[in-house]
């Protein structure tokens, strides 16, 4: 799943890449078959405070969740605002964000998007697509419903969850 590009205003037009949470494995083999090792959430979550740390608290970020595209807004006026960042923890913090602190609407969201967000696996992920052909979900226990869910995951969730 591969997102749009941020670029860095005033410097050459220099373009950071940033991927989607689902891509975070990719680029050359380090070896023998292998693939480099993926970030963690807490290596994410390090790039995050180190780079939007500097400039606010973080409790703005965890008190603002949003949709994908509105982080990428935001992350981009961040750097045209002057954030310094590597390539490596941009896609970092979109990572994160993504994982983390971005919305969903389940009757609306593809297969791959409910699967990043809800932490859900591609099958349940097809199943809620779908059930929702059949009838919309009303509510969080609607979603609930669906067999493999997590319900104590999708607790922690609630504000990200939308039903429209």
């Amino acid at each position: 799943m591969q997102r749009s590009v941020l670029t860095v205003s005033g410097r050459a037009g220099v373009a950071l890449g940033i991927l989607g949470l689902m891509s975070v494995g990719t680029g050359a083999p380090a070896g023998a078959g292998t693939l480099p090792a993926q970030p963690t959430l807490a290596q994410e979550a390090q790039s995050v405070n180190a780079v939007c740390g500097r400039c606010h608290g973080m409790q703005l970020v965890m008190d603002s969740p949003m949709d994908y595209d509105s982080w990428h807004e935001t992350v981009q006026k961040m750097l045209d605002r002057g954030a310094d960042a590597t390539d490596d923890q941009l896609q970092d913090i979109m990572d994160w964000l993504h994982h983390t602190m971005t919305t969903i609407d389940v009757n609306t969201a593809d297969a791959d998007e409910l699967q990043l967000v809800l932490e859900v696996t591609p099958q349940v992920a097809q199943a809620i697509v779908a059930r929702r052909t059949d009838h919309r979900f009303a509510d969080l226990s609607d979603l609930k419903s669906v067999p493999g869910i997590d319900s104590s995951l999708l607790d922690a969730k609630t504000r990200l969850i939308y039903f429209h």
